[in-house]
C-alpha cells in the first residue's frame, strides 16, 4: 500500500511539473503565410503572417492597460491630455527591471483607445512577449488631435512640444523605461531603447518624429502612408519632395544620421496607400547615399514588408510582428 501511495505521489509530481513546464514554455506556431516580393521597391521584401488562432486569443501571461493623465500648453492655453499605456505581464512598479518603450500613433478619426482597445491587438502583444517574439516592452498610445471634436491637428506643436515635453516626461517618470531621468538628456541617453510607430495618419505622425526627434529614438516603424508637410496630411506631395524632407532631416540631425533604423510596412494592392507608400520606399531604397536596405541594424537602416492586407489599423499587429525580428533587439 505504501508503494502504491508513493507511486501516486510521484505521478502527481510529474504531472504537476509537466503542466507547469507547459504553462511556462508555450512556443510560437509556424507562420501561416510568408509573402516574398521582389518587384516593387528594387529589393526583396518579406512579410510573415502569424497564426491568428494563436496570437489573437488570450495569452496565459496578459499585460495591463492603464490610463495616464497629463497637461500641455503646446497649443496655447493649458489643457488636459491623456494616454493609454500598455504594461507587460509581470511589470512591477517596485522592481528593478527596465523596459523598451514604443510610442504608437493611431489612424485618422481614431483615438487613444482605437488600437490597444481591440481585444485581438491586446492579445497579440501579450502573446508576442510571452513566446519571445519581442522582449517585454511598454507601449504608449497618445493622440495627435488636440481638439478631437473638430479633428484639429498641429503636427509641429505635437512633435516638437507636446510629445517630448509633456507626454514622454509624464510616461517615463511614471514607468520604468531605460531613461534614467525623464528629460531630454535622459531620453537621448536611452534612445536605443525607444521606438516611434504609426499607422496611416499615424504613419505621417511617425515620420514627423523622425524629422524632429531623431535624438530621442533610434527606431521608427511607419506603416501604410507617405510623408506630408507638417500642416496637413496629403497624398499629393511628389515623392522627390518627400525624399528631400528625409534627407534634410538627416542633415539637420547629423549626429544621428548613421544611427537610426526604419522598418516600414504596408498592405498590398488592396491597401489604398500602397502606391504612394511603395513609391516613397522605392525612393529611399534607391538613395544609397543615406540608406542601406536590409535586416541587420549593424550595417542597414531600412527595411520594408508588404502584406496582402487591407488598410485597417489592426493590421499593425502583423507589421509589429514582422518588425520585432529587427526592432529593439
Amino acid at each position: 500500500m505504501k508503494k502504491f501511495f508513493a507511486l501516486l505521489l510521484a505521478l502527481a509530481m510529474v504531472l504537476s511539473l509537466g503542466v507547469s513546464a507547459f504553462a511556462d514554455g508555450r512556443t510560437a506556431p509556424e507562420d501561416k503565410k510568408v509573402i516574398t516580393t521582389d518587384d516593387v521597391v528594387g529589393a526583396e521584401t518579406v512579410f510573415k503572417k502569424y497564426d491568428n488562432k494563436f496570437y489573437d486569443e488570450p495569452s496565459e501571461q496578459p499585460g495591463t492597460v492603464v490610463r495616464l493623465d497629463y497637461t500641455t500648453d503646446a497649443y496655447g492655453a493649458e489643457q488636459a491630455g491623456w494616454v493609454n499605456v500598455y504594461l507587460p505581464y509581470g511589470y512591477d512598479e517596485s522592481g528593478d527591471a527596465r523596459y523598451n518603450v514604443i510610442y504608437f500613433f493611431h489612424g485618422t478619426n481614431e483615438m487613444q483607445d482605437s488600437f490597444i482597445g481591440s481585444e485581438k491587438v491586446k492579445n497579440a502583444l501579450d502573446n508576442m512577449i510571452e513566446v519571445g517574439v519581442a522582449e517585454p516592452f511598454i507601449m504608449v498610445f497618445p493622440t495627435y488631435y488636440y481638439d478631437y471634436e473638430n479633428r484639429a491637428i498641429n503636427m509641429s506643436a505635437f512633435s516638437q512640444d507636446e510629445l517630448p515635453h509633456d507626454i514622454m516626461p509624464a510616461v517615463e517618470s511614471a514607468y520604468r523605461t531605460y531613461a534614467e531621468t525623464a528629460d531630454e538628456a535622459g531620453f537621448i541617453a536611452s534612445r536605443e531603447h525607444r521606438a516611434f510607430a504609426g499607422f496611416s495618419r499615424g504613419c505621417y505622425a511617425c515620420w514627423h518624429q523622425f524629422f524632429n526627434n531623431l535624438a530621442l529614438a533610434k527606431w521608427y516603424m511607419p506603416f501604410s502612408a507617405n510623408i506630408s508637410a507638417a500642416d496637413e496630411m496629403s497624398l499629393e506631395m511628389p515623392v522627390e519632395e518627400q525624399l528631400q524632407m528625409v534627407k534634410d532631416a538627416l542633415a539637420a540631425q547629423s549626429e544621428y544620421k548613421d544611427d537610426f533604423y526604419i522598418y516600414a510596412a504596408c498592405g498590398g494592392k488592396r491597401d489604398m496607400m500602397y502606391d504612394v507608400n511603395a513609391a516613397l520606399i522605392s525612393a529611399l531604397v534607391a538613395d544609397t547615399e543615406d540608406f542601406s536596405f536590409g535586416t541587420d541594424p549593424a550595417v542597414n537602416n531600412l527595411y520594408y514588408s508588404i502584406s496582402a492586407e487591407l488598410h485597417t489599423t489592426e493590421m499593425s499587429r502583423f507589421y509589429l510582428y514582422n518588425a520585432f525580428d529587427v526592432v529593439l533587439r
